[in-house]
């Protein structure tokens, strides 16, 4: 792509790298989320859980903050993209797209760290959805 500012094109190498690093920790979160799903599967067949119920907590709760701060990340760099586009007068309509689905992404993490935010260490499993 040519740019008509220079700048643009190392913007955009910067808003790539950092969704890059969002994406490898995004795996990381699903990897927790694959933990905690197993750890409900063993409690399901009552067998012996490698977490207890406040660790599954912690875990839980730590994995929905990074689930949202990653959103914000998401949100952040489409606003990058958006700029730079609207810049280079290219169609803008994708990346708005883009940002209303951030923002929705966002107020559901929200919502998600809020219900685990409410409810108790021992029935964590009974109401969070450890799936991103």
């Amino acid at each position: 792509m040519n740019y008509k500012n220079p700048k643009h094109k190392k913007d955009e190498i910067n808003a790539v790298n950092i969704q890059l690093w969002a994406i490898i920790i995004a795996f990381i979160s699903a990897g927790i989320s694959i933990v905690i799903t197993y750890n409900q599967k063993l409690d399901l067949e009552n067998k012996k859980t490698p977490l207890n119920a406040k660790q599954l907590f912690n875990i839980t709760l730590f994995n929905r903050i990074l689930i949202l701060v990653l959103s914000f990340v998401f949100l952040y760099v489409n606003y990058v993209l958006y700029k730079i586009s609207k810049e280079e007068d290219e169609d803008l309509k994708a990346y708005i797209l883009q940002i209303i689905a951030s923002l929705l992404v966002i107020i559901s993490g929200i919502i998600a760290l809020y219900v685990v935010g409410l409810s108790e260490t021992e029935n964590i499993v009974d109401v969070e959805n450890p799936i991103i």
